[in-house]
């Protein structure tokens, strides 16, 4: 088959992808008469390929409430690629109650869609799959890149969060049908040693793609800051670029893409800089992009979002005007149910966070403070009896259980609990730090050793109260022997006014705007109000 070329273009021209790293930073680009507007996610997009200048940024934030049937009126491409990237540890939808989008159990359901249809697909990510370098973020990786496999996926960009894993753990990846690229990124000083590889090609239907990565220079200091040893070597994209191209061409594929890792600023100038590539996917830019790539000559500029929310479909017709066709797909429920296989792969990683005991790692254990500890709801109900009461029919009373068996709704069925995994413990019991996932010395630690501090207690908007019960327990025994300033003083601090409530962080650090989006304090005030002593 002939290399692929725009059918406006005097000169024939390979297709080239560059793979590459970006952090975030979008910048608006520039409209140029005669170009068809942007489009939001859930339309197609085909940029003639004789429009010139660069299509304008989308403002929409937000994918339609109602999805249009998927891919309206495409015929078979010869070949699909799906786009993805800047997962940042989202295995799952973006949140844990309903209406979230994303996960990888939908798009598992949109690569069955698309298979059922007759197409041929292969999936390239432009990388950033994490948001911390825990022992619970090596475990995630490795499920994200069995799943990649399982979805036909051929490359994923080596990015920022990939490489705080650190080199060695990077090493030991095994380069299965999907490779670790990047063309810049040399783990200790060994340019042989195959991870991460400078390129690929592959074939997809009877399509030979090459693909290709670079993390980009305003990440470097990120990766390698000066005078520390990481034993990773980060080159300038424009050293390694020239000769990764003509190692591609050589291939002679049909179609190259570049994954850039960096800043979307970054990614234009590379598409303009080498013009061989006609699709790069950029990170660096929103996390609900507009759904239409950003011409820069004859290159395709694409953008995926973040937490895997959307996937980025690429049509190519090679016999076709115009060639390419887009659509940034959101994930939604109504279109892409749960995929078994993808369910199996959630069972597989939280079995390993139990069987690893990935709670109980030291990495994760921080001090209060002020050195208080954490004492469970029963005690504070032996004296804030009405409180205690209001708070035993609360769902937060219960958060504990809606881990084991998640919110009994007909698509928990077959739930998998979530008892031994820290991201989802730190919201539904007490004595942790719930942003960051981090478990104080005295908050809970198991069902056995801390069963008191099951679920959404207390002491997450009152503070610890050990000191509190000690000398309340003080004063009731000898009311004389206690100080009456300090007793005035402590019990202050424990107590919250409603406005107070409202502005403090305690109820935004879980109730944010990935798990609960549509938060109203108001409203949710009135399902937990306890007001008063007795």
């Amino acid at each position: 088959m002939q290399a692929l070329s725009f059918r406006s273009s005097s000169t024939p021209t390979r297709w080239l992808v560059l793979a590459g790293l970006f952090v975030c930073g979008c910048e608006a680009s520039k409209t140029t008469p005669g170009t068809t507007p942007t489009t939001s996610a859930g339309k197609t997009s085909t940029i003639p390929a004789s429009t010139d200048g660069e299509a304008k940024a989308s403002t929409e934030s937000h994918p339609p409430a109602e999805p249009k049937p998927l891919l309206d009126g495409w015929e078979v491409p010869a070949a699909a690629l799906l786009l993805t990237g800047e997962q940042h540890g989202y295995f799952e939808p973006c949140g844990c109650t309903l209406g979230q989008s994303g996960g990888m159990t939908r798009r598992a359901s949109l690569v069955r869609q698309l298979e059922d249809r007759g197409w041929k697909v292969a999936g390239l990510d432009v990388g950033g799959t994490l948001r911390r370098a825990r022992q619970q973020d090596q475990i995630k990786f490795d499920t994200i890149l069995t799943a990649l496999n399982d979805l036909h996926y051929e490359g994923l960009a080596v990015g920022v969060e990939e490489l705080r894993l650190g080199a060695d753990f990077l090493a030991s990846k095994p380069q299965n049908s999907l490779a670790l690229l990047s063309a810049n990124v040399v783990l200790f000083d060994l340019p042989d040693l195959g991870t991460p590889r400078a390129f690929k090609t592959f074939t997809v239907g009877n399509l030979k793609v090459g693909v290709t990565a670079v993390l980009g220079d305003s990440l470097k200091a990120e990766v390698a800051p000066a005078g520390v040893n990481t034993n990773i070597t980060i080159k300038a994209p424009s050293e390694v670029l020239p000769g990764v191209i003509q190692q591609l061409q050589a291939e002679k594929p049909q179609l190259m893409v570049l994954l850039s890792h960096g800043s979307l600023a970054e990614a234009e100038a590379l598409a303009k800089a080498y013009p061989e590539f006609q699709v790069v996917l950029a990170a660096g830019g929103p996390g609900d992009p507009a759904g239409r790539p950003t011409k820069v000559g004859e290159t395709w500029v694409i953008q995926a979002g973040h937490k895997g929310r959307y996937v980025g479909v690429l049509g190519i017709y090679p016999d076709a005007t115009p060639q390419l066709k887009f659509e940034l797909v959101s994930l939604d429920a109504k279109r892409f149910p749960d995929d078994a296989k993808m369910h199996e792969r959630m069972r597989e990683y939280q079995q390993r966070l139990k069987d690893e005991e990935i709670w109980k790692k030291d990495e994760l254990l921080i001090r209060h403070p002020e050195g208080l500890k954490f004492v469970g709801a029963d005690r504070c109900g032996e004296c804030h009896t009405k409180a205690f009461a209001v708070w035993k029919e609360t769902k937060h009373a219960h958060a504990w259980d809606s881990l084991i068996k998640g919110h009994a709704r007909p698509e928990d069925k077959d739930y998998i609990s979530r008892i031994y995994d820290p991201e989802c413990l730190s919201c539904h019991v007490v004595g942790w730090e719930p942003q960051e996932m981090l478990r104080y010395e005295s908050g809970f630690f198991d069902e056995a050793t801390t069963p008191h501090l099951k679920g959404q207690q207390c002491e997450h908007c009152h503070g610890a109260g050990s000191a509190h019960v000690a000398l309340e327990t003080q004063f009731q025994e000898d009311a004389a022997a206690v100080d009456g300033e300090k007793l005035k003083t402590l019990r202050a601090s424990m107590r919250q006014t409603l406005e107070q409530a409202k502005k403090s962080t305690g109820c935004y650090y879980c109730h944010d705007t990935d798990n609960s989006p549509n938060f109203k304090f108001e409203e949710y005030w009135d399902q937990i109000k306890h007001e008063g002593k007795d």
